[in-house]
């Protein structure tokens, strides 16, 4: 599998192979959590097409006028002007009844949409409403389209509002394009983007990947119950009664959360929740306490069990694995995205959990990883060679450029261009004794 990008947000460019263990590595701020957010949001925009694949034109373009029309009143109030009042006829199934006229007629359709659409640009509203208004047009569009294009494009949308709050075209760029290469040579998955907003879709697929987990922290173990209570831009979209002081978090963090949670609902002894022997490592087991209705870190040792909150974070990242093996949410299927997994572990646990991954992806697990940290590359490079995986495994270094944005290139063959970026801010502070002297000629 192949990842192309073009002026995605940080990334100017970048072509990433995704066949095994797929490691990235670079600055903070070089464009590698992008790739991740990039990766997670196409893969779960696919899936939830197929799922809503079997709604009828009319009830997704009742959806979307609904949606238009929300915004009216958000952006107006109570519309007594006779401008708003003759562009959004009341009631809504007016505008959907007039919208089902023409949609034997594409053209007028788009004139029809075309004109919503100035009128509102010629409105003194903030840019961002404007826009907010542009794509609800557009998902009118969408939804008459009835095509798997257009439901990828309805849900590549709301992925990105969640994930780069709506800006996915680089700075200084109205276009960039995305196309993930699946093994065969006709299958893909290809975006172009205009504006921040998909233009064209094309979709050419049999075995696409069923899911995608998005890891970046092991604290939000800790904060479950208040994670599974937020909501995300897409749920606000869909049920705008919500507010948002009930918290809003990208889909990924929600995505993860449920997917922990549904721990409560796994039965324990069934099958080898930890074939790579996890518990070995950590001294114990997370499991669900039923009674108490929460996870609980059970130590194998001494037989107790404690709050995720008063587990050692490198302890609650090895957790993760261990619970997401244990639901069934990682296999040869799912990809697995891991930002900066060094973050919580020294560098022992470091090259421990470097070996796991590359154990996972020897199952079949496909992994991305972005890092920063020259003992966790190191890591899964030596596990690579023991356990045979080389030929899988590729390395990838993100560098800034002049323009402020990040070219992403391949260093498998000369992983001296990683360890040399790693290290440089560790070689400007080697020199003690220089500094030393100098601090000493000035006193």
């Amino acid at each position: 599998m192949k990842l192309k990008i073009t002026n995605i947000n940080k990334v100017k460019e970048a072509t990433i192979e995704l066949n095994g263990i797929t490691v990235i590595a670079g600055a903070n701020g070089s464009g590698k959590s992008t790739v991740g957010k990039l990766l997670f949001s196409l893969v779960k925009a696919v899936n939830n097409a197929e799922e809503v694949k079997g709604q009828s034109t009319t009830k997704r373009l009742r959806k979307a006028v609904d949606d238009l029309y929300k915004r009216v009143s958000l952006s107006f109030g109570r519309v007594n002007d006779e401008e708003i009042r003759e562009l959004f006829p009341m009631p809504p199934f007016r505008m959907v009844e007039k919208l089902e006229t023409l949609s034997d007629d594409p053209e007028g359709v788009e004139s029809y949409l075309a004109h919503l659409l100035s009128a509102i640009n010629s409105m003194d509203l903030a840019p961002r409403i404007k826009v907010k208004f542009e794509e609800d047009i557009d998902n009118i569009s969408i939804a008459l389209g009835n095509s798997p294009a257009a439901d990828i494009a309805a849900q590549v949308r709301s992925f990105v509002e969640s994930e780069f709050l709506g800006k996915i075209c680089s700075n200084g760029q109205s276009a960039a394009d995305v196309t993930l290469e699946m093994e065969a040579p006709d299958e893909k998955l290809e975006l172009k983007f205009n504006n921040d907003l998909v233009n064209r879709v094309e979709y050419h697929c049999n075995d696409f990947p069923s899911d995608c987990t998005y890891i970046e922290s092991p604290l939000y173990m800790h904060i479950l119950d208040t994670l599974l209570n937020a909501t995300t831009y897409k749920e606000y979209q869909q049920n705008r009664r919500r507010l948002y002081y009930q918290g809003m978090v990208p889909i990924h963090i929600k995505d993860l959360a449920t997917k922990l949670d549904a721990l409560r609902m796994t039965i324990p002894n069934l099958f080898d929740a930890d074939p790579v022997d996890i518990s070995s490592i950590i001294g114990g087991q997370f499991e669900y306490d039923k009674e108490g209705r929460k996870i609980l870190f059970r130590e194998l040792k001494s037989g107790s069990s404690y709050s995720p909150i008063n587990i050692a974070s490198g302890i609650k990242t090895f957790g993760l694995i261990q619970i997401l093996q244990q639901v069934g949410v990682i296999n040869s299927n799912s990809f697995l995205i891991w930002d900066e997994p060094e973050n919580h572990l020294h560098p022992k646990w470091q090259v421990a959990f470097a070996e796991l991954l590359v154990k996972l992806s020897l199952m079949g697990v496909p992994i991305l990883i972005s890092t920063h940290s020259p003992f966790f590359v190191q890591g899964i490079r030596y596990f690579s060679a023991k356990h045979k995986m080389e030929k899988y495994t590729n390395y990838y270094l993100a560098e800034e450029q002049e323009d402020s944005l990040s070219v992403i290139r391949e260093v498998t063959a000369d992983l001296n261009a990683i360890f040399s970026k790693l290290a440089e801010p560790l070689n400007e502070i080697m020199n003690v004794d220089m500094i030393r002297r100098e601090a000493q000629k000035e006193s």
